[in-house]
């Protein structure tokens, strides 16, 4: 009979030697790909559910102020880049990454009972439109930026190809459950 231990690890060995070949990655690498996989996934699949939102939300002040909402868009993401980076600067990347991320949750928090209670406003739809984009903008880059900062560059060059498919499957998960 086999110890639970060497269980564990005659299962996990075909799944490991297939990562292996197909991915490139190291036995020791295993573990924080496949987090980062199902980290991206999960950021993707949320985007692209808000986004659906984002859409709707865009048609409720008429389609013909769809043009002012994209030049907002424009405007406020150049405002929140340079935002973006003088908080990067100012917070260790432990303190930042889970700060932005209660931040969005909270927001989206704040949207839902706004919609809730007020449904069909049009600048509760107009900023949530404008959220959305900053939304996207920040999650994807501190994904990212954590990304760089965890794994190395040959490591990077390696595993990144892998990684970013995680967010195509949230794209493609998204599309199909949702």
């Amino acid at each position: 009979m086999l110890s639970k231990s060497s269980a564990q690890v005659e299962y996990r060995m075909p799944f490991i030697s297939f990562l292996t070949r197909s991915v490139n990655v190291r036995e020791k690498e295993v573990r924080a790909l496949f987090w980062s996989f199902a980290y991206f996934f999960c950021l993707l699949t949320a985007y692209y559910i808000l986004r659906l939102l984002r859409d709707e939300m865009s048609i409720v002040g008429g389609t013909r102020n769809l043009h002012w909402l994209l030049t907002g868009n424009f405007a406020l993401t150049l405002l929140a880049v340079p935002l973006f980076g003088w908080v990067v600067t100012k917070f260790p990347r432990r303190t930042f990454i889970p700060l932005v991320y209660r931040f969005f949750i909270f927001n989206i928090m704040i949207f839902f009972a706004l919609m809730t209670f007020k449904e069909n406003d049009t600048w509760i739809a107009r900023a949530f439109f404008l959220w959305v984009g900053v939304f996207n903008l920040y999650i994807v880059s501190v994904f990212w930026g954590s990304m760089a900062d965890i794994f190395k560059s040959e490591q990077g060059k390696r595993l990144f190809g892998f990684i970013s498919a995680g967010g195509s499957a949230g794209g493609t998960f998204r599309t199909h459950h949702c």
